[in-house]
């Protein structure tokens, strides 16, 4: 079981930079609650801080989040709806959570590839409806913003020395896309955010939310990250030194 992977996220440095990331687009939850059969259950796995089942109590009659982490968990609980009384969040991986009956719709938000497949959708499978929705949300960075050529310099340089592989320029959905090996796709939908404002310092703390640049991972070269980032990203901010730009979110929606 990859209970070792993601491991960063349990950290508090990083829980409490989460806040800095990019908020979904709308329309995601829309299309979320459109495409459900029913809004009785919906299980949220790896739910961190609740940025989707906090917002689906309002929707739902009934919502479970999971997530092995007590600190992002704290968090949500600290946030809007975080203790609304038809949400339950249960500290646990999704692959040995305890789960009860049936679900309508399960929803799986920038986790589903720390999880063990082999053992989650044989486990999944007896606990969705016969009429349900398996929903995968990929995507929370900035789209095309006016930095991207001077961005990809930046992450060839510093993704192989942190993690010793080698960057590849884009998105690769390969990494993301293993599970299409368990469900049956029915819809895909790329939807990009209205325009968003953050400081450059936020932008900065939003990277360190990030597995592969958290503060521990860099170590003494933290301040050499921080400050080659900020000389990438100044000549794109406002006078008030703010960036604009918009995030991109995939939502693969499907059944098991």
């Amino acid at each position: 079981m990859k209970q070792e992977i993601g491991t960063s996220f349990q950290l508090e440095e990083v829980v409490d930079l989460y806040l800095y990331r990019p908020p979904y687009p709308q329309q995601v939850y829309d299309l979320i609650v459109s495409h459900s059969p029913d809004r009785g259950r919906i299980l949220d796995l790896g739910c961190g801080h609740g940025k989707i089942a906090r917002p689906m109590s309002k929707h739902f009659s009934s919502v479970t989040a999971i997530d092995p982490s007590a600190k992002m968990i704290a968090l949500g609980k600290s946030l809007e709806f975080g203790v609304a009384t038809n949400l339950e969040w249960v500290e646990s991986y999704a692959e040995t959570a305890p789960l009860k009956g049936e679900y309508d719709t399960v929803v799986a938000a920038l986790s589903i590839h720390w999880m063990n497949h082999d053992v989650l959708f044989p486990k999944l499978s007896k606990h969705v409806k016969t009429r349900h929705l398996f929903s995968v949300i990929e995507g929370d960075g900035a789209h095309k913003p006016p930095w991207e050529s001077d961005w990809q310099t930046f992450l060839s340089k510093w993704v192989p020395k942190l993690t010793g592989k080698p960057f590849h320029s884009g998105k690769d959905w390969s990494f993301w896309a293993k599970y299409l090996d368990y469900v049956d796709v029915n819809g895909v939908y790329e939807v990009v955010s209205d325009p968003f404002h953050q400081s450059i310092g936020d932008f900065i703390l939003c990277q360190h939310s990030r597995d592969t640049f958290t503060i521990s991972k860099l170590g003494s070269d933290l301040k050499s990250f921080d400050q080659e980032l900020r000389e990438l990203l100044s000549p794109f901010a406002n006078a008030n030194g703010d960036l604009k730009f918009q995030s991109f979110t995939k939502l693969t929606t499907a059944t098991i």
